[in-house]
């Protein structure tokens, strides 16, 4: 746990060109709860096996996480174009590497219209809406998520792409319980 804190809370050595440490650096915690940062920069990628979707709605043929310090981007890539009719749910559960936190980052859209695009903290059950509008043309789905609404997620976390259509699981990837890691090798 004390990784994933260390790195939320923007800890590390100073730059080599600081020419004296700031007087009250020695007197605040590190771990102050209001300090929001940025976390390490990665990628993972899930690739899904085409055809194996439960529905002919939607067939995922990869999920796609990437972390640039500031912001995450999940990205859906589909086998066929994305659904214009119905409601479908873009999902990504991530845990933290010590199982102390859960999110479910999602875009949903009804008839092609994005209708939410939030970040639940699974534990607490609150959700917030992203305002920064998902991307969605031809065979792709993506949106961006402020890190600093994943607090305690850390800088390495497993997780699990899904889509639902109608309230349904459609496809999920990687399949059944089995999670990616991020970054990913």
């Amino acid at each position: 746990m004390a990784i994933a804190v260390l790195a939320l809370t923007g800890c590390g050595s100073a730059s080599s060109t600081q020419s004296s440490p700031e007087p009250s650096a020695a007197t605040t915690p590190a771990t102050e709860p209001n300090i929001v940062s940025k976390a390490t920069g990665g990628e993972s990628i899930c690739k899904d096996k085409a055809g194996d979707s439960a529905s002919k709605v939607v067939d995922l043929a990869q999920a796609r996480l990437q972390s640039d310090g500031t912001e995450m981007s999940t990205t859906f890539n589909t086998v066929a174009n994305l659904p214009t009719t119905g409601t479908v749910l873009y999902s990504v559960r991530a845990w933290s590497a010590d199982g102390s936190k859960e999110y479910q980052l999602g875009v949903k859209f009804k008839d092609g219209k994005e209708i939410a695009n939030f970040v639940t903290d699974v534990g607490s059950g609150q959700q917030e809406d992203i305002t920064n509008g998902a991307v969605a043309a031809n065979k792709q789905v993506s949106a961006r998520y402020p890190l600093a609404k994943l607090k305690g997620l850390g800088d390495k976390f497993e997780w699990s792409a899904k889509v639902t259509v109608d309230g349904t699981e459609a496809d999920r990837c990687p399949g059944g319980d089995v999670r990616s890691r991020f970054p990913g090798a």
